[in-house]
């Protein structure tokens, strides 16, 4: 990979951590979770479909939240292969 695409990488990891740890960031993400699992509970027997939308919701919240983490984690292996090639170069 090359040092730019690396450097795009840790650029992207930043930028999510950096959102990750937003407190409005953060307590959107727990919050929306708090409430789709309690609707879930509320829902009555015959409501299968509100149901559905609501675990959908919740698990797409969840794919997005772990997304972020997924290109935090990314950024801090470009950033280690950056430092791995700088130290190559010497």
């Amino acid at each position: 990979m090359n040092q730019s695409k690396l450097q795009d990488e840790k650029n992207r990891g930043e930028k999510a951590r950096l959102l990750l740890e937003e407190p409005l960031i953060k307590e959107s993400f727990e919050l929306l979770k708090k409430e789709y699992k309690q609707a879930i509970f509320q829902t009555k027997y015959n409501e299968d479909d509100t149901r559905t939308a609501l675990w959908q919701a919740y698990h797409i919240t969840d794919k997005i939240e772990n997304h972020f983490h997924t290109v935090v984690e990314t950024g801090k292996l470009a950033t280690v292969q950056l430092n791995q090639l700088k130290k190559n170069s010497t």
